[in-house]
């Protein structure tokens, strides 16, 4: 069970702080500042603001509820965003939260994915909160990929193959090649 417990923990590290966030930042890199913040209509999300809510979510329920960092949220500011922050204040934001997460997942062994869930209203047990974290993120990593194909046609062809290419393949691979 340790084994299944550790490549659980691995999967959902890799796709939280590295993959999806590769992902993100390869779309972002296509983009110019207006494209960023671009919208079809007022009631829709643009990336911008998608990346300030993965941001604020993922400060609040992996890094604040799971790690313990200090951040107050402010959820409905996160989609009411107009300003247009500029791309490098944008990444640099995505990245600090990335660094966080990087640090809470140093502090979650496998045998901590059995403890309590820290939102026992939504869930029972820490894992259910990782992979409601990693569906998220996934989701809106989805959402921003497809603004940028109709933004930047040709710009980031099989993004999700790279980017796991990039970051050195699967966490599973990794561990058969390792072996001995």
């Amino acid at each position: 069970m340790a084994e299944v417990s550790a490549a659980v923990l691995a999967a959902l590290h890799s796709r939280i702080t590295r993959v999806f966030p590769a992902q993100i930042r390869a779309c972002v890199d296509q983009l110019t500042d207006e494209q960023i913040w671009w919208r079809p209509n007022e009631k829709s999300n643009s990336i911008g603001n998608l990346i300030v809510h993965i941001t604020g979510s993922l400060n609040h329920y992996l890094n604040f509820d799971i790690g313990g960092v200090e951040y107050h949220r402010d959820r409905a500011a996160e989609f009411a965003e107009r300003r247009h922050i500029p791309k490098h204040e944008l990444v640099a934001m995505f990245d600090d939260m990335v660094a966080k997460a990087e640090k809470t997942f140093d502090g979650i062994g496998g045998e901590r994915l059995g403890s309590p869930s820290p939102e026992p209203k939504m869930y029972t047990l820490l894992v259910e909160d990782l992979i409601s974290i990693a569906v998220h993120i996934a989701n809106h990593a989805g959402q921003i990929v497809w603004i940028t194909k109709m933004l930047a046609e040709g710009g980031i062809d099989e993004v999700w193959i790279r980017t796991h290419k990039e970051l050195g393949g699967w966490p599973a691979r990794q561990r058969r090649e390792a072996a001995p």
